[in-house]
């Protein structure tokens, strides 16, 4: 089953395996939040629920879009010290799944309870068939902080894509998982906070002194071609 109360903008993105900076001509409606039913088998791999998600879009939305290569700002993200070493927070991940550091004075969130005696399964998204199996370690993310476990660099230039709203590019030469501890300050863009940030962030550095200090990567801001999907036409869709 794939149920939620989710933005057709986050839908598009899933289905195309898009960052949200990539998206280009979507209404403002798109972000408008929509119940989407659909079932499926508990395991299905991930490049059946991204056709699954297309066939949906073009079926109840009228979606069309095109692919097109555009010459944008980006970042790319490189080694920071002159002897290409990570920082002390940016680990090589273990054998085992270190545990998540909480943000000093907030708690971290319980786990979600179990689902109801004779509920179905969930639905379980496998790897395709040419996505190799990952241990999933878990992350936890609030603006300012990240504690991830077993992240690859590539996973993490996505979450500062996000944070930066601007595609970022890896150039580490960093392969494998890593474990990735940092607090920075928010800014007042993507990722904000609202209302008074905890103590831990009182004094904390910005992001990109963070990325230096804690990582040793560096953010280098320049142009480069970007693969973004172009909108075409999209339409709200009717009542079932």
């Amino acid at each position: 089953m794939i149920a939620g109360n989710v933005s057709v903008r986050d839908v598009i993105l899933v289905a195309y395996g898009l960052e949200d900076v990539q998206l280009v001509n979507a209404p403002d409606w798109t972000a408008e939040r929509f119940a989407i039913e659909g079932r499926t088998a508990a395991e299905t791999p991930s490049d059946r629920i991204r056709l699954m998600l297309r066939s949906m879009l073009a079926d109840r939305f009228s979606f069309v879009a095109h692919p097109e290569r555009r010459e944008l700002p980006l970042f790319a993200l490189t080694m920071a010290r002159p002897d290409k070493r990570p920082g002390p927070r940016l680990r090589a991940s273990g054998s085992e799944c270190a545990p998540i550091q909480p943000l000093p004075g907030v708690p971290l969130p319980p786990p979600p309870p179990p689902p109801p005696a004779g509920s179905p399964a969930p639905m379980r998204i496998i790897p395709a068939a040419d996505e190799p199996p990952r241990r999933r370690c878990g992350a936890a993310m609030a603006p300012g902080w990240i504690s991830a476990r077993s992240m690859t660099i590539k996973e993490f230039t996505r979450v500062l894509a996000q944070l930066l709203r601007r595609p970022v590019i890896d150039e580490t030469g960093l392969a494998g998982e890593f474990d990735v501890d940092m607090l920075f300050a928010p800014d007042s863009g993507a990722g904000a906070l609202v209302g008074p940030p905890p103590a831990a962030l009182a004094e904390a550095p910005s992001l990109t002194t963070a990325l230096q200090e804690d990582l040793g990567l560096r953010l280098d801001a320049r142009r480069g071609p970007v693969d973004v999907l172009v909108i075409d036409r999209i339409e709200r869709p009717t009542e079932n």
